[in-house]
C-alpha cells in the first residue's frame, strides 16, 4: 500500500537554537566579503548576532547585529544594528527566509546613525539576506535518510516495533510564538507495527 501513513507533527524550534545556527554562518564576515583581488578594505565585520520575536506582525522578527565598524570616516569598536525582518516560506524550494527587511543603529550620535544605516542598507542588504535564508530540504532529508536507516532494521519501542520506509516529508506551515517557532510536519509513509508485549501497551 503506497504512502500507507500521513501523520501532521509539530516541531518547536526555540530562538537559542536559531540563534546558533545564524552565529555560525555570519559571526566573522566581513560586509562586503573582500574580492580576492581587492585593495579596498570592506566596511565592518560582524560580531555577534541575536534573534527574537517582534510584536509588529505574525511573522516578524528583530535580528540584532553587533558589529565594528573598520572604514576611517564611520570607525568605531563597536555598533548594535537593529534588522525589523518578515519571514517566509517558499513551499517550493522549501526555503524559509526574509522578506522584508528593515534596518536601524542605535547610538548617541543622530548623524552616525543616518550615516550607517545608509550605508548598511545599500552595502549589507543582499549579504545579510543571503545568511538569513535557511533550505529545510537539505536539513529534513538528512534527517529523513537517519530515521529510514532506523527504520530499515525496525525501529524498536515500548512494546513494539515500526519497520517501514518514510517517502516524504512536507513543511504545511510554520508559525512564529514568544519564545520559539513552531514548524507543522505532514509526514508520508509505508509502516507497520509489530507488537511483542501487549501489556506494556495496555493502560495501567
Amino acid at each position: 500500500m503506497e504512502n500507507a501513513i500521513s501523520i501532521r507533527i509539530p516541531i518547536s524550534v526555540s530562538y537559542p537554537a536559531i540563534e546558533d545556527v545564524l552565529k555560525k554562518q555570519m559571526v566573522g564576515e566581513f560586509i562586503p566579503r573582500p574580492e580576492e583581488d581587492s585593495q579596498e578594505p570592506p566596511y565592518a565585520q560582524i560580531l555577534d548576532v541575536g534573534i527574537a520575536k517582534s510584536s509588529t506582525g505574525p511573522n516578524d522578527v528583530i535580528l540584532a547585529v553587533k558589529m565594528r565598524v573598520l572604514r576611517t570616516m564611520l570607525k568605531r569598536d563597536q555598533v548594535d544594528l537593529y534588522v525589523q525582518a518578515t519571514l517566509d516560506y517558499d513551499s517550493a524550494t522549501e526555503q524559509l527566509f526574509v522578506q522584508r527587511f528593515k534596518l536601524e543603529s542605535r547610538t548617541s550620535s543622530g548623524f552616525y546613525n543616518t550615516a550607517l544605516e545608509v550605508l548598511a542598507n545599500k552595502v549589507a542588504y543582499n549579504q545579510i539576506l543571503k545568511k538569513t535564508r535557511f533550505d529545510l530540504r537539505q536539513i529534513i532529508s538528512k534527517e529523513l535518510e537517519k530515521a529510514n536507516g532506523m527504520l530499515d532494521k525496525g525501529l524498536e519501542l515500548k512494546g513494539f516495533k515500526l519497520i517501514g520506509r518514510v517517502e516524504a516529508v512536507r513543511v504545511q506551515e510554520i508559525a512564529l510564538q514568544q519564545a520559539r517557532a513552531t514548524v507543522l510536519l505532514e509526514i508520508q509513509g509505508d509502516l507497520e507495527a509489530d507488537i511483542f508485549d501487549l501489556l506494556s501497551l495496555m493502560p495501567a
